[in-house]
């Protein structure tokens, strides 16, 4: 366990040998799979060297001031729930940038009998991808392809799932976990071929496998196989700059969304409550799949690429980061689902252009502004419809083996300060 010491360093013991029985016997517990067994010990590296795009902890050089740079009265309330590359943490931010509150566990504390526990920090790849919160500070997080994990508010450790999660995390109102897993696997579409298929998850509580949908398997009645197809004919015309390694990464399923019944109204048949928004990156294309019948009930294919982080607005949109808008040029875009139009677009300016290779997001907050994360440069910001900038933040933390680049922010969320009773305990 991971209990902070009174010098307000955070002390640490071995993890009960109870713990590590448990996430074990979750691992091997599967009441519906269709997918693959627990994961080898090289498998998180093996998948890493087949993926088309390498997640870094930071990538740009600072440049002007950091912290909370612009605060207007139109800023949403709430503070923020956020994940960066300088270290495996979440932090709580109040809107001025002050840290509330910090959860806090190493590679070696969460998965100790991991052969590469011993190894020490590598600093590329030494942070969570993604945390949630729960109503109690609990927080539930994502070790890119090495696993799942829940944190109490003190930072011990209650469980962790030696898994190969990745990207996307959200917690149901039930209390029920949904995540992304990957595998490496041959599929009847690339025989011969050594490839990434993905799967939505969904678990207890307590970690407890539900079910798990095949992404490979959801998307054959669409014909994935035509999707990738026109995806490397954009990717020769637009310039993603991708290599022939990056043909094994099928899908890169890079978010995962449980629509709400709010959600299912404001877009209308034949959307339905429990629905799973999804985002396959290298295909261009986002889904809407009905994991009771296991069938994709609506997709779209660009004009957007290798997008990130799709969520409903409140006009019956869909939100979606844009990565590869344009050469050196991000942009967030609102879909009409019916049309599959853009009716609403963000790139920011000639002189400031939005602009993130890699992650990236952009979700409706309760004023309805945006929270935009602009994961490369380390900066989050907030807009509103028509635009303006009225609450931003750039990292001050540096990242990297020299700590001399800006870390990126992975996820940012607004979290509302009546869920937050348990930090004044």
């Amino acid at each position: 366990m991971r209990r902070p010491d009174t010098s307000g360093r955070l002390a640490t013991r071995p993890i009960e040998r109870a713990s590590s029985v448990l996430a074990v016997a979750f691992v091997l517990v599967c009441l519906a799979c269709d997918g693959p067994s627990p994961p080898a010990e090289d498998e998180a590296e093996l998948i890493q060297r087949l993926s088309a795009i390498g997640y870094v902890a930071g990538g740009e050089r600072p440049t002007g001031p950091s912290g909370v740079t612009v605060r207007e009265p139109g800023a949403a309330p709430g503070v923020n729930l956020m994940t960066s590359g300088h270290d495996p943490l979440a932090l709580l931010l109040d809107l001025d940038g002050k840290v509330l509150h910090t959860w806090q566990a190493e590679f070696g504390e969460l998965f100790p009998e991991h052969p590469k526990a011993a190894d020490g920090p590598v600093p590329a790849r030494n942070f969570w991808r993604v945390a949630r919160l729960l109503p109690n500070g609990d927080l539930i997080g994502i070790w890119e392809l090495y696993g799942l994990f829940k944190l109490d508010r003190d930072s011990n450790i209650l469980w962790s799932l030696p898994v190969r999660a990745h990207h996307d995390l959200q917690i149901t109102p039930d209390g029920r976990i949904h995540h992304l897993e990957a595998a490496r696997r041959e599929l009847p579409e690339t025989p011969g071929q050594e490839a990434i298929d993905d799967f939505l998850v969904e678990r207890e509580a307590d970690g407890r496998e539900i079910r798990r949908l095949t992404i490979s398997a959801v998307l054959r009645a669409i014909d994935w196989g035509d999707l990738r197809r026109v995806f490397w004919e954009r990717n020769r015309a637009r310039g993603y700059g991708l290599t022939q390694r990056a043909q094994s990464d099928l899908f890169h399923t890079n978010s995962l969304y449980v629509l709400s019944a709010i959600d299912a109204a404001v877009l209308g048949a034949p959307f339905q409550a429990g629905d799973l928004l999804v985002s396959m990156a290298m295909l261009d294309t986002i889904a809407v799949i009905d994991p009771r019948a296991r069938e994709v009930r609506w997709w779209q294919q660009g004009p957007f690429g290798m997008q990130h982080h799709p969520r409903v607005a409140p006009n019956g949109g869909i939100v979606v980061f844009d990565n590869r808008h344009a050469p050196q040029r991000s942009a967030v875009k609102i879909f009409d689902p019916r049309t599959h139009r853009a009716i609403w677009e963000y790139a920011g300016s000639q002189a400031d252009p939005l602009h993130s290779r890699r992650s990236g997001g952009a979700e409706f907050l309760s004023n309805g502004n945006l929270l935009v994360v602009e994961t490369d440069r380390g900066r989050a910001f907030e807009l509103t419809p028509d635009k303006q900038i009225v609450w931003e933040y750039r990292s001050p933390y540096r990242a990297g083996a020299q700590r001399d680049r800006v870390a990126g922010i992975y996820s940012m969320q607004r979290i509302d300060e009546s869920e937050l009773a348990w930090l004044a305990r």
